[in-house]
Protein backbone atom coordinates (compact mmCIF):
# COMPACT_ATOMS: atom_id res chain seq x y z
CA UNK A 1 0.00 0.00 0.00
CA UNK A 2 1.24 3.42 -1.06
CA UNK A 3 2.35 5.59 2.07
CA UNK A 4 -0.04 8.32 1.09
CA UNK A 5 -2.99 5.55 1.27
CA UNK A 6 -1.95 4.86 4.77
CA UNK A 7 -4.71 5.64 7.20
CA UNK A 8 -3.45 8.35 9.09
CA UNK A 9 -3.76 8.70 13.34
CA UNK A 10 -2.91 6.74 16.59
CA UNK A 11 -4.28 5.67 19.53
CA UNK A 12 -4.70 8.76 21.64
CA UNK A 13 -5.93 9.38 25.86
CA UNK A 14 -8.68 11.63 24.48
CA UNK A 15 -9.64 9.03 21.97
CA UNK A 16 -9.63 6.03 24.05
CA UNK A 17 -11.34 7.32 27.16
CA UNK A 18 -13.86 8.45 24.50
CA UNK A 19 -14.23 4.68 23.54
CA UNK A 20 -14.31 3.10 27.02
CA UNK A 21 -17.06 6.09 28.23
CA UNK A 22 -19.49 4.49 25.51
CA UNK A 23 -19.43 1.08 27.64
CA UNK A 24 -20.73 1.92 31.09
CA UNK A 25 -22.67 -1.55 31.52
CA UNK A 26 -18.75 -2.96 31.66
CA UNK A 27 -16.84 -2.64 35.71
CA UNK A 28 -13.95 -2.78 35.71
CA UNK A 29 -13.07 -3.09 32.08
CA UNK A 30 -10.41 -0.70 31.29
CA UNK A 31 -6.91 0.27 32.15
CA UNK A 32 -4.75 3.37 32.19
CA UNK A 33 -1.79 2.64 31.36
CA UNK A 34 0.52 5.67 29.94
CA UNK A 35 -2.97 7.35 30.07
CA UNK A 36 -4.26 5.74 27.34
CA UNK A 37 -7.35 3.94 28.21
CA UNK A 38 -7.08 0.36 27.41
CA UNK A 39 -9.42 -2.98 27.36
CA UNK A 40 -8.84 -5.32 30.00
CA UNK A 41 -9.10 -8.21 26.66
CA UNK A 42 -7.83 -8.13 23.22
CA UNK A 43 -7.28 -9.85 20.12
CA UNK A 44 -4.39 -12.42 19.34
CA UNK A 45 -4.20 -13.38 15.93
CA UNK A 46 -1.69 -15.85 15.64
CA UNK A 47 -3.60 -19.15 15.27
CA UNK A 48 -4.74 -20.45 11.99
CA UNK A 49 -3.16 -21.03 8.61
CA UNK A 50 -2.51 -18.07 6.06
CA UNK A 51 -5.24 -16.35 4.51
CA UNK A 52 -8.14 -18.28 3.50
CA UNK A 53 -10.94 -19.19 6.05
CA UNK A 54 -8.79 -17.58 8.84
CA UNK A 55 -8.30 -14.26 7.86
CA UNK A 56 -12.50 -14.02 7.03
CA UNK A 57 -12.94 -14.81 11.12
CA UNK A 58 -10.75 -12.50 12.25
CA UNK A 59 -12.00 -10.13 9.94
CA UNK A 60 -15.34 -10.74 10.88
CA UNK A 61 -14.80 -10.86 14.87
CA UNK A 62 -13.28 -7.15 15.12
CA UNK A 63 -16.05 -5.49 14.22
CA UNK A 64 -17.95 -7.77 16.95
CA UNK A 65 -15.42 -7.00 19.59
CA UNK A 66 -15.40 -2.90 19.09
CA UNK A 67 -19.30 -3.21 19.29
CA UNK A 68 -18.45 -5.12 22.70
CA UNK A 69 -16.11 -2.98 24.28
CA UNK A 70 -12.37 -4.42 23.24
CA UNK A 71 -10.02 -1.57 21.56
CA UNK A 72 -6.79 -3.71 21.49
CA UNK A 73 -5.67 -5.78 19.01
CA UNK A 74 -2.47 -7.82 18.70
CA UNK A 75 -0.40 -8.99 15.25
CA UNK A 76 2.97 -9.84 13.70
CA UNK A 77 4.11 -9.56 10.73
CA UNK A 78 5.47 -13.12 10.92
CA UNK A 79 1.88 -14.42 12.16
CA UNK A 80 0.71 -16.44 9.46
CA UNK A 81 2.70 -15.28 6.82
CA UNK A 82 1.98 -11.93 7.34
CA UNK A 83 -1.95 -12.43 6.45
CA UNK A 84 -2.95 -11.46 10.13
CA UNK A 85 -1.38 -8.09 9.64
CA UNK A 86 -3.54 -7.62 6.62
CA UNK A 87 -6.67 -9.56 7.16
CA UNK A 88 -7.00 -7.09 10.87
CA UNK A 89 -5.99 -3.97 8.83
CA UNK A 90 -8.54 -4.61 6.08
CA UNK A 91 -11.16 -5.48 9.10
CA UNK A 92 -9.83 -1.85 11.37
CA UNK A 93 -10.10 0.13 7.81
CA UNK A 94 -13.47 -0.84 7.21
CA UNK A 95 -14.53 -0.34 11.02
CA UNK A 96 -13.22 3.41 10.57
CA UNK A 97 -15.33 4.08 7.40
CA UNK A 98 -18.58 2.32 9.00
CA UNK A 99 -17.78 4.61 12.34
CA UNK A 100 -17.50 1.30 14.23
CA UNK A 101 -14.82 3.16 16.12
CA UNK A 102 -12.54 5.99 15.35
CA UNK A 103 -8.55 5.33 14.74
CA UNK A 104 -7.87 7.15 17.74
CA UNK A 105 -9.47 4.82 19.51
CA UNK A 106 -8.04 1.67 18.84
CA UNK A 107 -4.60 0.35 20.11
CA UNK A 108 -2.68 -1.35 17.39
CA UNK A 109 0.12 -3.69 18.68
CA UNK A 110 3.00 -4.90 15.93
CA UNK A 111 6.41 -6.89 16.25
CA UNK A 112 9.43 -8.05 14.51
CA UNK A 113 12.52 -10.72 15.50
CA UNK A 114 11.55 -13.70 12.72
CA UNK A 115 12.34 -13.94 9.48
CA UNK A 116 8.63 -14.67 7.81
CA UNK A 117 8.04 -14.98 4.31
CA UNK A 118 4.85 -13.73 2.28
CA UNK A 119 1.77 -15.87 1.91
CA UNK A 120 1.12 -13.71 -1.18
CA UNK A 121 3.94 -14.15 -3.08
CA UNK A 122 4.82 -16.43 -5.71
CA UNK A 123 8.25 -16.80 -4.70
CA UNK A 124 9.15 -20.14 -2.92
CA UNK A 125 10.13 -19.41 0.82
CA UNK A 126 13.80 -19.98 1.22
CA UNK A 127 14.44 -17.92 -2.38
CA UNK A 128 11.95 -15.23 -1.62
CA UNK A 129 13.69 -14.80 1.90
CA UNK A 130 17.20 -14.36 0.27
CA UNK A 131 16.30 -11.82 -2.13
CA UNK A 132 14.04 -9.83 0.10
CA UNK A 133 16.67 -9.79 3.03
CA UNK A 134 20.10 -11.22 1.73
CA UNK A 135 20.73 -9.79 -1.66
CA UNK A 136 19.71 -6.59 -0.56
CA UNK A 137 22.04 -6.04 2.61
CA UNK A 138 19.02 -6.06 5.05
CA UNK A 139 20.37 -9.30 6.45
CA UNK A 140 23.94 -10.47 6.89
CA UNK A 141 23.30 -14.49 7.67
CA UNK A 142 25.76 -14.29 10.35
CA UNK A 143 22.92 -12.59 12.17
CA UNK A 144 20.71 -15.02 12.01
CA UNK A 145 20.04 -16.69 15.40
CA UNK A 146 18.44 -20.43 15.44
CA UNK A 147 18.04 -20.15 11.53
CA UNK A 148 15.02 -17.59 11.74
CA UNK A 149 15.78 -14.78 14.30
CA UNK A 150 16.81 -11.41 13.39
CA UNK A 151 17.26 -8.32 15.33
CA UNK A 152 19.45 -5.93 13.53
CA UNK A 153 18.70 -2.21 13.30
CA UNK A 154 18.04 -2.49 9.53
CA UNK A 155 15.93 -5.50 9.86
CA UNK A 156 13.70 -4.13 12.24
CA UNK A 157 13.50 -0.63 10.18
CA UNK A 158 12.56 -2.77 7.22
CA UNK A 159 10.14 -4.61 8.85
CA UNK A 160 8.27 -1.66 10.28
CA UNK A 161 7.32 -0.42 6.51
CA UNK A 162 6.36 -3.64 5.91
CA UNK A 163 3.91 -3.78 8.43
CA UNK A 164 2.78 -0.37 8.29
CA UNK A 165 1.87 -1.44 4.25
CA UNK A 166 0.24 -4.77 5.68
CA UNK A 167 -1.94 -3.30 8.17
CA UNK A 168 -2.72 -0.25 5.88
CA UNK A 169 -2.09 2.34 8.94
CA UNK A 170 0.59 5.23 9.33
CA UNK A 171 1.32 4.69 12.81
CA UNK A 172 1.03 1.21 14.95
CA UNK A 173 0.68 2.47 18.54
CA UNK A 174 2.79 -0.53 19.99
CA UNK A 175 6.20 -2.08 18.17
CA UNK A 176 7.60 -4.70 20.12
CA UNK A 177 10.49 -6.59 19.25
CA UNK A 178 10.08 -10.41 19.34
CA UNK A 179 12.14 -13.08 22.23
CA UNK A 180 15.03 -10.81 22.32
CA UNK A 181 16.53 -13.36 24.85
CA UNK A 182 17.58 -15.46 21.76
CA UNK A 183 19.78 -12.55 20.85
CA UNK A 184 21.18 -12.86 24.76
CA UNK A 185 21.74 -16.28 24.85
CA UNK A 186 23.94 -16.26 21.36
CA UNK A 187 25.86 -12.94 21.95
CA UNK A 188 25.87 -12.72 25.54
CA UNK A 189 25.26 -10.09 27.73
CA UNK A 190 27.86 -7.19 26.59
CA UNK A 191 27.26 -7.45 22.83
CA UNK A 192 23.74 -8.08 23.60
CA UNK A 193 23.66 -4.71 25.69
CA UNK A 194 25.10 -2.77 22.76
CA UNK A 195 23.19 -4.28 19.92
CA UNK A 196 19.64 -3.77 22.58
CA UNK A 197 20.96 0.20 22.59
CA UNK A 198 21.27 0.54 18.13
CA UNK A 199 17.63 -1.47 18.57
CA UNK A 200 16.09 1.14 20.83
CA UNK A 201 17.64 3.72 18.62
CA UNK A 202 16.19 2.78 15.69
CA UNK A 203 13.05 2.48 17.44
CA UNK A 204 13.48 5.98 18.91
CA UNK A 205 14.12 7.19 15.24
CA UNK A 206 10.76 5.52 14.11
CA UNK A 207 8.71 7.61 16.97
CA UNK A 208 10.14 10.43 15.69
CA UNK A 209 9.04 10.02 11.83
CA UNK A 210 5.63 8.69 13.37
CA UNK A 211 5.90 5.55 11.79
CA UNK A 212 5.28 4.24 15.71
CA UNK A 213 3.93 5.73 18.43
CA UNK A 214 5.88 3.62 21.23
CA UNK A 215 7.90 -0.10 21.64
CA UNK A 216 8.60 -2.64 23.62
CA UNK A 217 9.89 -6.30 24.25
CA UNK A 218 7.79 -9.33 23.38
CA UNK A 219 9.40 -12.12 25.85
CA UNK A 220 8.73 -15.65 26.09
CA UNK A 221 10.64 -16.47 29.03
CA UNK A 222 13.87 -14.23 29.62
CA UNK A 223 12.01 -12.15 31.99
CA UNK A 224 10.74 -14.85 33.76
CA UNK A 225 13.75 -16.35 34.19
CA UNK A 226 15.19 -16.37 37.89
CA UNK A 227 17.48 -13.68 38.16
CA UNK A 228 20.17 -16.45 39.07
CA UNK A 229 20.06 -18.63 35.72
CA UNK A 230 21.36 -17.90 32.53
CA UNK A 231 19.32 -15.97 29.66
CA UNK A 232 17.79 -14.24 32.19
CA UNK A 233 16.64 -10.92 31.14
CA UNK A 234 16.91 -7.56 33.52
CA UNK A 235 13.96 -5.56 33.24
CA UNK A 236 15.90 -2.78 35.18
CA UNK A 237 18.76 -2.78 32.93
CA UNK A 238 16.14 -2.85 29.65
CA UNK A 239 15.15 0.55 30.98
CA UNK A 240 18.38 1.67 31.52
CA UNK A 241 19.19 1.22 28.42
CA UNK A 242 16.08 2.93 26.76
CA UNK A 243 16.97 6.01 29.39
CA UNK A 244 20.21 5.92 27.75
CA UNK A 245 19.32 6.02 24.62
CA UNK A 246 16.11 8.27 24.63
CA UNK A 247 16.26 10.24 28.03
CA UNK A 248 13.78 10.39 30.64
CA UNK A 249 11.44 10.97 27.40
CA UNK A 250 12.11 7.58 25.87
CA UNK A 251 8.93 5.68 24.41
CA UNK A 252 9.82 2.47 25.93
CA UNK A 253 6.53 1.82 26.89
CA UNK A 254 5.31 -1.88 26.61
CA UNK A 255 5.85 -5.17 27.31
CA UNK A 256 4.22 -8.62 26.55
CA UNK A 257 4.78 -12.47 28.04
CA UNK A 258 2.53 -15.41 28.45
CA UNK A 259 0.55 -15.37 31.34
CA UNK A 260 -2.09 -17.91 32.11
CA UNK A 261 -3.05 -20.19 34.61
CA UNK A 262 0.12 -22.99 33.75
CA UNK A 263 2.83 -19.93 33.48
CA UNK A 264 2.02 -17.55 36.12
CA UNK A 265 5.58 -16.68 37.02
CA UNK A 266 5.40 -12.79 35.98
CA UNK A 267 3.15 -12.95 38.84
CA UNK A 268 4.20 -15.33 40.98
CA UNK A 269 7.80 -15.37 40.78
CA UNK A 270 10.28 -13.33 42.10
CA UNK A 271 12.38 -12.68 38.80
CA UNK A 272 13.56 -9.70 38.71
CA UNK A 273 15.62 -7.18 41.12
CA UNK A 274 13.69 -3.68 41.60
CA UNK A 275 15.10 -0.15 42.07
CA UNK A 276 14.83 -1.05 45.81
CA UNK A 277 17.87 -4.12 45.06
CA UNK A 278 14.78 -6.21 46.25
CA UNK A 279 13.95 -9.51 44.54
CA UNK A 280 10.31 -9.01 42.94
CA UNK A 281 8.24 -10.48 40.22
CA UNK A 282 7.94 -9.09 36.97
CA UNK A 283 4.48 -7.20 37.86
CA UNK A 284 5.58 -5.78 40.68
CA UNK A 285 8.57 -4.34 39.37
CA UNK A 286 6.62 -2.55 36.68
CA UNK A 287 4.07 -1.53 39.07
CA UNK A 288 3.80 2.45 38.75
CA UNK A 289 6.06 2.79 35.71
CA UNK A 290 2.82 3.02 33.43
CA UNK A 291 4.01 0.52 31.38
CA UNK A 292 1.48 -1.37 29.19
CA UNK A 293 1.56 -5.08 30.54
CA UNK A 294 0.19 -7.95 27.68
CA UNK A 295 -0.23 -11.28 28.74
CA UNK A 296 -0.51 -14.02 25.62
CA UNK A 297 -1.77 -17.32 25.90
CA UNK A 298 -4.17 -16.98 28.57
CA UNK A 299 -6.26 -19.75 26.94
CA UNK A 300 -2.52 -21.80 26.85
CA UNK A 301 -3.79 -22.20 23.62
CA UNK A 302 -7.30 -24.37 24.10
CA UNK A 303 -5.30 -26.55 26.80
CA UNK A 304 -6.50 -24.55 30.10
CA UNK A 305 -9.74 -25.11 28.96
CA UNK A 306 -9.62 -28.67 30.03
CA UNK A 307 -8.64 -30.18 33.63
CA UNK A 308 -8.21 -27.12 35.77
CA UNK A 309 -8.16 -28.30 39.18
CA UNK A 310 -11.63 -27.71 41.49
CA UNK A 311 -10.50 -24.86 43.68
CA UNK A 312 -10.13 -23.25 40.58
CA UNK A 313 -13.11 -23.46 39.09
CA UNK A 314 -14.61 -22.88 42.56
CA UNK A 315 -13.01 -19.15 42.61
CA UNK A 316 -14.76 -18.23 39.87
CA UNK A 317 -18.40 -19.82 40.53
CA UNK A 318 -20.39 -16.86 38.57
CA UNK A 319 -18.70 -17.59 34.87
CA UNK A 320 -20.33 -19.92 32.36
CA UNK A 321 -16.63 -22.18 31.17
CA UNK A 322 -13.34 -23.07 32.13
CA UNK A 323 -12.21 -20.49 29.39
CA UNK A 324 -14.09 -17.69 31.21
CA UNK A 325 -12.67 -18.89 34.44
CA UNK A 326 -9.03 -18.76 32.85
CA UNK A 327 -9.25 -15.24 31.31
CA UNK A 328 -10.93 -13.55 34.78
CA UNK A 329 -8.03 -15.11 36.56
CA UNK A 330 -5.22 -13.14 33.19
CA UNK A 331 -7.72 -10.17 33.80
CA UNK A 332 -7.48 -9.70 37.59
CA UNK A 333 -4.33 -10.29 38.14
CA UNK A 334 -2.93 -7.16 39.18
CA UNK A 335 -0.22 -5.43 37.03
CA UNK A 336 -1.70 -6.97 33.91
CA UNK A 337 -3.63 -4.05 31.15
CA UNK A 338 -4.88 -6.65 28.45
CA UNK A 339 -4.91 -10.48 28.39
CA UNK A 340 -4.94 -11.14 24.37
CA UNK A 341 -6.79 -13.58 23.31
CA UNK A 342 -6.87 -15.49 19.80
CA UNK A 343 -10.63 -15.40 19.22
CA UNK A 344 -12.22 -16.46 15.58
CA UNK A 345 -15.25 -18.39 15.79
CA UNK A 346 -18.58 -16.24 16.59
CA UNK A 347 -19.20 -18.26 19.49
CA UNK A 348 -15.67 -17.92 21.04
CA UNK A 349 -15.84 -14.28 20.44
CA UNK A 350 -19.06 -13.93 22.37
CA UNK A 351 -18.41 -16.07 25.27
CA UNK A 352 -15.07 -14.20 25.61
CA UNK A 353 -17.33 -10.86 24.89
CA UNK A 354 -19.80 -11.87 28.04
CA UNK A 355 -17.42 -11.59 30.27
CA UNK A 356 -16.49 -8.59 30.45
CA UNK A 357 -19.95 -7.88 32.01
CA UNK A 358 -18.38 -8.97 34.95
CA UNK A 359 -16.19 -6.99 37.31
CA UNK A 360 -12.41 -8.27 38.13
CA UNK A 361 -11.70 -11.00 40.62
CA UNK A 362 -10.95 -8.87 43.57
CA UNK A 363 -6.88 -9.07 43.95
CA UNK A 364 -6.57 -11.10 47.32
CA UNK A 365 -8.85 -14.01 45.12
CA UNK A 366 -5.83 -14.05 43.02
CA UNK A 367 -3.55 -14.05 45.91
CA UNK A 368 -5.35 -17.24 47.11
CA UNK A 369 -5.04 -18.68 44.24
CA UNK A 370 -1.69 -19.01 44.13
CA UNK A 371 -1.25 -19.87 47.64
CA UNK A 372 -3.54 -23.10 46.82
CA UNK A 373 -1.61 -24.32 43.93
CA UNK A 374 1.63 -23.72 45.95
CA UNK A 375 0.27 -25.71 48.82
CA UNK A 376 -1.10 -28.32 45.85
CA UNK A 377 2.53 -28.44 44.36
CA UNK A 378 4.31 -28.95 48.21
CA UNK A 379 1.90 -32.14 48.43
CA UNK A 380 2.30 -33.41 45.22
CA UNK A 381 6.41 -33.52 45.67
Amino acid sequence: MPESELHPGRATPEGTRRFASRFPGLPGNFRKPDRLTLSSLGLGTKPGAPGGVDDLLYRSALPRLLEGGVNVFDTSISYRQMTSERALGRALRRAFAEKIAAREEVFVISKCGYLSVDAESVIEGRRYLITTYVDTGIVDPNDVVNGVHVLRPAFVADQIERSRRNLGLETIDLYLLEDPELELAARGPTLFKDQLARLFEALESAVARGAIAAYGLSTWHGLLLPYWERGHLSILDVFQTAIDVGGPDHHLRGIALPYNVALGEAKGLESQFGPDSHAASLFDTLRDTGTAVFGAQPLVQGRATRGLPPFFRQAFPGLSSDAQRCLQFARSTPGLTTALCAMRGPEHVDENLALLAHSPAEPALIEALFAAARRRDGATR
